[in-house]
């Protein structure tokens, strides 16, 4: 009897000892907790049998996600040379592999897996996981690393992004930069390109990756350069009467030689006529690149004599004047430094002046009480570095000249003469206003201010006078000055009166 009760014990034993050892239930319907088999894969795959010795086998991850343990990774390669026979036509000379988000390791079982080899690869295939081998271009910054492309062609790269700077800087100018060549300073009046950097670096490594992802020629590449990975545009048709000047005007304030640049395809000059049905890219650049481009640019400005001077003369009737001295404007040279930012102007110096033709002062005799009232005929610019944006006509309806300063956003606005000041207020589409009365047939007009005026209906004003400053109020598309000129009642182009070749 002792004998059977210590049978039956010792069996019991064996029992437990079994089960502790045995690995845990096999479920075929997903993989459980096994050896190796401690994490649910991707692909559905279930133990079959256990063994007697170990077994190694491949683990293949995606993202850092089990994707499925391999069974034969010959055949897997098969499979994956199958594969890359939809893509070596777009892709010759070259394999399909796997991407650089998936990676295999090696462990060993007493498991025996259930053969999904075809899935794996099915799911990595319509996962894009697996790739091609292109070259890999990182934007980096000292702040690190911000987006990776991945071309086909690096030269391709190369060429586009040539292309993409000679946006901002001619191509011979490139060329010398890059053979560090001195730039000359401009001794003509215009701009000459004498800098170029780009903020963010570039560097190549070969990759191997998803086709899906790769950019694959010069095309791709450029868009890609101009917009980032925003592909969406914004697109206008020109209507009966448009000009570049005033397309680029309405949409971002934006120069006709820009809206040139954004439409190469269609465009060649800024001064070339558009036609109605003309379909125009009217977004402009957002370009993960920022291109710094420093010019030199040599302008000639007025040199305004002091304001005339007057003197009384009781033998001329009250309200007459007798010019006794021609006032002349002079003419000087002046030398900026401008910053442009992917062809935007950010900022300008004056480096140095140069006085062509001296000023002369004008001398009018004038009535008694009429001293300041008169206006002298020369008329001045009504903001310091003045550049045009939209001229006379520029758009149907359009009748005056819209005015901004280069470098100075909300800048002074100046009495572009002497005179009265007929009026000043509000009003919805020209915005805080001044209109100024000369006396002498002439009356101007200054719109869009960014705050009430400086001066008051009846005051006096001398040429020079600051009057208010540079807004957008009313119906404006960005900040600027709209100046008219009247005489006798009718509205003219003002580049009748102002030397504008200067503000161009």
């Amino acid at each position: 009897m002792k004998k059977t009760i210590a049978a039956v014990i010792v069996s019991l034993l064996l029992a437990l000892g079994l089960v502790y050892l045995l690995p845990k239930c096999v479920n075929n319907d997903r993989i459980i907790e096994a050896d190796i088999v401690n994490e649910t894969s991707l692909v559905p795959q279930g133990i079959i049998s256990y063994e007697k010795n170990e077994k190694t086998y491949q683990k293949i991850y995606a993202e850092g996600k089990l994707v499925g343990i391999v069974t034969d990774m010959n055949y897997i390669n098969q499979l994956i040379n199958e594969k890359y026979k939809k893509y070596e036509n777009d892709f010759p000379d070259t394999t399909l592999g796997f991407s650089e988000d998936v990676y295999i390791i090696e462990e060993k079982s007493y498991a025996t897996f259930e053969d999904v080899d075809k899935q794996i690869v099915d799911y990595i295939d319509a996962n894009n996981y697996l790739g091609v081998h292109a070259t890999a271009v990182e934007l980096y910054t000292d702040k690190g690393i911000y987006d990776i492309i991945y071309v086909k062609s690096y030269d391709d790269f190369l060429k586009a992004f040539d292309t993409f700077l000679t946006n901002f800087i001619p191509e011979e100018t490139l060329t010398q930069l890059r053979n560090n060549e001195t730039i000359p300073t401009p001794v003509e009046i215009g701009s000459v390109s004498t800098g170029l950097y780009v903020e963010e670096k570039l560097r190549t490594k070969e990759a191997v990756v998803s086709p899906s992802e790769i950019f694959m020629n010069e095309s791709e590449i450029y868009s890609y350069l101009c917009y980032g990975r925003d592909d969406t545009r914004e697109y206008y048709t020109v209507a009966e009467g448009d000009t570049l000047q005033a397309v680029g005007y309405y949409f971002g304030d934006m120069t006709a030689k820009q809206i040139v640049m954004l439409n190469q395809d269609i465009l060649s000059s800024e001064n070339q006529v558009i036609t109605p049905g003309m379909v125009l890219n009217v977004r402009y650049y957002t370009s993960p690149l920022t291109v710094d481009v420093t010019k030199e640019r040599l302008s000639q400005e007025m040199v305004v004599p002091d304001s005339p001077i007057y003197i009384e003369d009781d033998t001329l009737e009250k309200g007459k004047y007798e010019i006794l001295t021609e006032e002349q404007i002079g003419i000087k040279n002046v030398l900026y430094r401008e910053t442009w930012v992917n062809g935007v102007l950010t900022s300008g110096e004056k480096l140095s002046e140069t006085v062509i033709t001296e000023p002369v002062q004008g001398v009018i005799a004038v009535g008694t009480l009429q001293v300041t009232m008169v206006g002298t005929g020369n008329f001045i610019f009504p903001v310091e570095n003045p550049h045009i944006i939209c001229d006379f006509g520029c758009y149907i309806g359009h009748t005056g000249t819209d005015f901004t300063n280069l470098y100075v956003r909300y800048a002074p606005i100046y009495a572009a003469d002497s005179g009265v000041v007929e009026s000043v207020g509000y009003r919805y589409d020209m915005g805080y206003y001044v209109y100024i009365d000369h006396q002498n047939g002439f009356k101007t007009y200054y719109m869009h201010m960014n705050t009430y005026p400086y001066v008051s209906a009846g005051e006096n004003v001398t040429r020079g006078q600051v009057i208010g400053q540079m807004g957008s109020t009313g119906r404006s598309e960005g900040v600027h000055v709209h100046f008219t000129i009247e005489v006798n009642g009718v509205r003219v182009n003002a580049c009748g009166y102002l030397p504008c070749y200067l503000a161009r």
